[in-house]
């Protein structure tokens, strides 16, 4: 596929580049690896984790709610790429930081580093979003939203398949080197670095304005706009959930080793690729809502499905479905905002969807890590999840 417009290009390659962070760090590695040599035990590092991510959820929102609430603010060339560049120096310095933390003397260091790291990564998300409408023009926007997600799962794909190799290689030395598994961190800083750079000269030419008129209750005046951020509210505690606790669900039901789970990553992102390439054909033909709809509904049922699995095979399988949705929800939530608000507004709402999106995701890690800790059962735990889809689809409904 041929990217004409450069723009996008460097737009699509800043996903392909960022998503190693969500892919090895939240979801299918450095979770895992902070439970089983980190933490005193498996479940109290799984709530502590599930904990840690709430937090980070939290600080994000505050963050951004400190920066709207400044009264008459233009965010100009200058202010746009210092501001930029300060969370993307933070999260290529707090990633490669988890290199010193490899055993059970230092349980709480490496949170603090992850609770700086996924803060970054979600004001990194917020200028990445709020460009969509500059790179992409409006009947297109749900088709670009859909192949740069597609992106960033191939993006997570390359950095999981990479690290997989370079592990496999300390058994059978094919390669004349070694990789610790705690240098994941700075291989991912160096992928970030190197992919989400191009992105930099972009924003020095792209003026993202903060309406100082604007009014965080405004956003909520509209139906369509209200109903759908109600939906996102509990659909997105769903995911950030799923993504939190994944791996360690695999780990501590099934048993799965370090190198499963790699793979289930990589699988994973394959279907993700796939599922995001032909919703974003579906977005060509009908409305972004109508994908969120389908998603939501495949999902209620495959995470119902996965609290009754005993088998290995049948959770391979259900979880490569899951993976094949849950880009394309994501997506489409992205192009439905950006194509139902006036391009004057986008940085603002796109700051309040990131608040809520944050704000809710405290809930569902949270209430997660909360139900482990007071029953001692992941099983029960991941219950909430398919919950939270259900309560999402009944909002959607009302639009």
């Amino acid at each position: 596929m041929k990217i004409k417009n450069k723009k996008l290009k460097f737009w699509y390659l800043f996903d392909f580049g960022l998503s190693a962070y969500p892919t090895l760090i939240l979801t299918f590695f450095y979770a895992t690896y902070y439970v089983n040599n980190i933490a005193l035990n498996g479940t109290k590092g799984a709530s502590e984790w599930g904990f840690t991510i709430s937090l980070s959820s939290f600080v994000t929102a505050i963050i951004l709610m400190i920066f709207l609430s400044r009264r008459k603010f233009n965010l100009k060339k200058s202010l746009s790429i210092n501001y930029f560049n300060f969370f993307f120096i933070a999260i290529c310095l707090s990633i490669s930081s988890l290199y010193f933390f490899d055993d059970r003397e230092y349980q709480i260091l490496p949170l603090i580093f992850i609770l700086i790291s996924f803060i970054s990564f979600e004001i990194l998300n917020l200028f990445y979003n709020a460009t969509l409408h500059k790179v992409a023009k409006k009947k297109y926007q749900g088709y670009a939203s859909n192949i740069g997600w597609a992106f960033g799962y191939f993006g997570g794909l390359c950095a999981l398949g990479i690290v997989f190799l370079l592990l496999l290689n300390n058994k059978f030395n094919f390669l004349p080197l070694t990789f610790s598994i705690n240098l994941v961190g700075p291989f991912i800083a160096i992928w970030v670095l190197l992919f989400c750079f191009p992105l930099l000269n972009i924003m020095k030419n792209v003026h993202l304005n903060i309406n100082a008129e604007f009014k965080i209750l405004s956003f909520f005046m509209y139906k369509k706009i209200k109903n759908f951020i109600f939906s996102y509210f509990f659909f997105n505690n769903a995911i950030i959930s799923v993504f939190a606790f994944a791996s360690l669900y695999a780990s501590s039901i099934l048993n799965f080793k370090q190198e499963e789970i790699l793979i289930l990553g990589v699988l994973i992102n394959l279907f993700g690729v796939l599922g995001c390439y032909l919703f974003a054909l579906f977005e060509k033909k009908i409305e972004s809502k109508e994908n969120i709809c389908r998603c939501l509904v495949a999902l209620t049922l495959l995470t119902l499905v996965l609290l009754i699995i005993e088998e290995v095979h049948f959770f391979w399988i259900t979880s490569l479905l899951i993976g094949f949705f849950i880009g394309p929800i994501q997506a489409s939530s992205r192009s439905y905002l950006s194509t139902n608000i006036s391009s004057v507004n986008q940085f603002n709402n796109f700051s309040i969807y990131c608040i809520i999106g944050n704000i809710c995701s405290i809930l569902g890690p949270f209430s997660i890590s909360t139900l482990i800790y007071l029953t001692d059962s992941l099983r029960l735990g991941f219950s909430l999840i398919p919950f939270y889809f259900f309560i999402g689809l009944v909002f959607l409904k009302k639009i």
